[in-house]
Formats: C-alpha cells, structure tokens, sequence
C-alpha cells in the first residue's frame, strides 16, 4: 500500500477508502480505491511520491489518528517487520516486466473498446509512467531500507499520465 503511494487512502489527508476487516482476533485493512494511487492524487508531485518516506507515509505523523501505522511505526519488532516486507516486495518483482506484460495483455480490449474512457495513446502513456514510477519507486524505497536519504531523480516522469481527479 505505501510502496503504491496511495493518497487517497488511510495514509492520505482524508482517512478513508479502506475496510477493517477482523478474523480470529487478527485486524486487517483491506484498501480499495486506487485509481489515484501511484502519486498521482491531488495531482501529486513525482519527486514527491517517489521519494515518500516509508517511515513516514504521506499525511501520517504519529498525532495519533492512524492508529494502525502508528503501532507500526512505534514498535520496533512491527517496524522490523514492515521493513522486511518493503524489501522482500521490491526484490521479488521485475516492475517493468510485470506492467509491459498486463499492459500487453489488455492492449487490443483498449484499443477496441467503445466506451474508453481515455484514447489508446493515453492508455500507452500510462503505461510507460507507471513502469517509469515503480521502477523509481522501488529504487527510493530500497535507498530508504538502506539507511540512504538520497533522493532518487524522477526526471521527466509525468504522474498526470496515470490518471487525475476530475480528469479520467
């Protein structure tokens, strides 16, 4: 979920598009929403969402309103744990493959479909941002687990390629 960059979520200003979900006394959030994940909410900046700091994702600041990240975030066994788990993520997917691969797959459904929303070109602009974000991303978030503040350099990655509130 802060791998994507979600603002409109439960790390987002506005707290919401999430469910909790509680089995065997084990609470889960099950996010839902994410057409303006990938940074581009509010018409995010790339730099920004790139380089948002795993430690402190997006709107959350330890005041005590995201009690689940907070706990996270507080206890260094949970906070071991979710750093593992950013790892094991990036290290584990091939992104560029992974988004050239279902982007192929769909492709001829978008290129025929009559009630598309965007124009094809769209759809392979989209593409190539995405890949070009999770790509950065991946990189940003494994100089963060190694202790490297270093911003990674976004160049001309353009996140309104993705999508945008108000704008398909």
């Amino acid at each position: 979920h802060n791998f994507v960059v979600n603002g409109d979520s439960y790390t987002g200003s506005m707290i919401h598009n999430y469910y909790l979900y509680e089995e065997n006394s084990r609470l889960s959030m099950l996010p839902w929403d994410y057409n303006l994940a990938f940074g581009s909410f509010q018409g995010g900046n790339a730099a920004a969402s790139v380089n948002d700091d795993i430690d402190a994702p997006l709107s959350c600041t330890g005041s005590g309103d995201r009690p689940m990240m907070d706990w996270i975030l507080k206890d260094a066994a949970a906070l071991e744990q979710y750093h593992r788990y950013l790892s094991d993520f990036i290290q584990q997917f091939d992104f560029e493959a992974m988004i050239a691969q279902t982007a192929d797959l769909i492709a001829p459904y978008v290129q025929k479909d009559p009630t598309k929303f965007c124009t094809y070109e769209d759809f392979l602009s989209g593409a190539a941002a995405l890949k070009q974000f999770c790509t950065l991303r991946a990189e940003s978030v494994s100089r963060q687990l190694s202790g490297d503040d270093t911003p990674v350099d976004t160049g001309d990655l353009d996140l309104s390629s993705t999508g945008t509130m108000n704008k398909g």
